[in-house]
């Protein structure tokens, strides 16, 4: 019986809460429990049971005007936040969603990568792994302008992988905008692999956290017991690089499964009300990273300092994750 009254609570889920809908929704459950215990008694196990009685009252469309609820399901079913989806349409955008995480998550690297070449080259531009490169007591800017030059092709191999993820994200950015209304199997099939889905996604963030810790730690470790070797600390630098590369993938491959389900299912931070914090952010978001990109390059441009610079970018996202935290607690909340 708890899967048929999980059931029906999905069916009325987005209807208004008025007391016609609630005597419909007492109404549809009773009768949905009589049939249940009926085919029991015929001899039927739970499962059939469950199947047959949901097959008989589980398409709320057919039982609206025997209910007496037609102008609430029809106008809650032809409202302008909503917008319906297939069980093929649903399918395919999880499994672009999927597609979507690889190719941001290789962008991401891809763009870590170009950081490490440039922290690496600029160190050892400065003699600091091999003094015979120095010309002169000079930094051999030979391998600076290739560390540069590998930053810019893998920046730009990163804004390819993003462009395409745009592209092919743009038949479902009307789940970004609107809430989207399921058929009560629909929901109960993708909340079923929500749930299935979180264990890994536990294990993936777990996973990248210890990860990062591991590296910040070997990092501090390395600093302290080696203040004076300047290439160690260097190598450490780039190793924690490749640990929050691989962390990012960690994370982004089990999130944005996850926000793909929430986002069919209008929960966690697909609510209407948290949809609208996003949007503000969606508006910021480019300028803010593009002013970071070129305080960055300005920065490191005018100083030289390739090694040292890096540090903006952690700056930036935990500034960037604060705005956004500020955003969306200023968003009233109208559940």
């Amino acid at each position: 019986m708890d899967a048929i009254f999980s059931y029906l609570d999905n069916m009325f889920a987005h209807l208004p809460k008025t007391e016609e809908v609630k005597r419909a929704k007492s109404e549809l459950g009773q009768m949905m429990e009589d049939k249940y215990n009926q085919l029991r008694a015929e001899g039927r196990s739970d499962n059939e049971a469950v199947g047959q009685v949901i097959s008989e009252f589980g398409n709320l469309s057919e039982l609206a005007a025997e209910l007496g609820i037609s102008n609430q399901y029809q106008q809650a079913s032809s409202d302008d936040n909503f917008v319906t989806v297939t069980d093929a349409e649903a399918e395919s955008f999880i499994e672009k969603t999927k597609k979507s995480a690889r190719l941001i998550a290789g962008g991401i690297a891809s763009v870590l990568f170009g950081v490490i070449s440039v922290i690496f080259f600029s160190g050892y531009a400065e003699g600091l792994f091999n003094p015979a490169v120095l010309l002169d007591g000079e930094p051999n800017k030979r391998f600076v302008a290739a560390g540069i030059a590998l930053l810019f092709i893998c920046v730009a191999f990163a804004v390819y992988l993003f462009v395409m993820v745009g592209i092919g994200s743009e038949k479902y950015e009307i789940f970004e905008k609107k809430m989207v209304k399921l058929e009560p199997h629909q929901k109960f099939v993708i909340q079923e692999a929500r749930e299935n889905h979180r264990p890994l996604l536990m294990r993936k963030i777990s996973l990248g956290v210890v990860l990062i810790l591991l590296g910040v730690a070997a990092l501090s470790v390395v600093s302290i017991l080696n203040e004076n070797n300047e290439a160690l600390i260097l190598s450490a630098v780039c190793g924690l690089l490749v640990v929050i590369a691989i962390s990012m993938w960690l994370f982004i491959s089990g999130s944005m499964l996850q926000s793909a389900y929430d986002k069919l299912l209008n929960e966690g931070d697909y609510t209407l009300e948290r949809r609208k914090s996003q949007s503000v952010m969606q508006r910021w978001a480019p300028p803010y990273w593009t002013l970071m990109v070129v305080g960055y390059l300005a920065w490191s441009f005018i100083t030289g300092a390739w090694h040292k610079t890096w540090i903006i970018w952690p700056i930036a996202g935990v500034l960037f994750g604060l705005i956004s935290a500020i955003v969306q607690a200023s968003t009233p909340n109208k559940e």
